[in-house]
């Protein structure tokens, strides 16, 4: 009986670990989604309102740079929009000139 109850505790406690390691990794993908999309919509507004090249692929760039994969990019007058994802997580950002 002792033997069933303390493979049992140990099987509870790798569930519980697999589960937090688990949403651990779900977080640092939504953090790092979010991170790439900020900068490259930034990066690319910047981009856009300097002249300094294409706005989506210096957007592109910086989304790669970031371990993450460009979903779209779209430049609507001066703002720029950039959907990302890593993972299973997927960020939205825009940037444009302050009115």
């Amino acid at each position: 009986m002792s033997t069933v109850f303390g493979v049992s505790c140990v099987l509870s406690v790798i569930a519980v670990a697999g589960t937090v390691a688990m949403g651990t990794e779900l977080l640092l993908h939504e953090q790092r989604a979010e991170v790439a999309a900020d900068i490259a919509a930034i990066s690319a507004a910047t981009a856009h309102a300097y002249g300094n090249g294409e706005a989506c692929v210096v957007a592109e760039s910086f989304v790669h740079a970031n371990g993450a994969h460009m979903d779209d990019c779209r430049v609507d007058g001066d703002d720029v929009s950039v959907n990302v994802t890593v993972g299973i997580r997927h960020a939205h950002a825009v940037a444009g000139p302050v009115e």
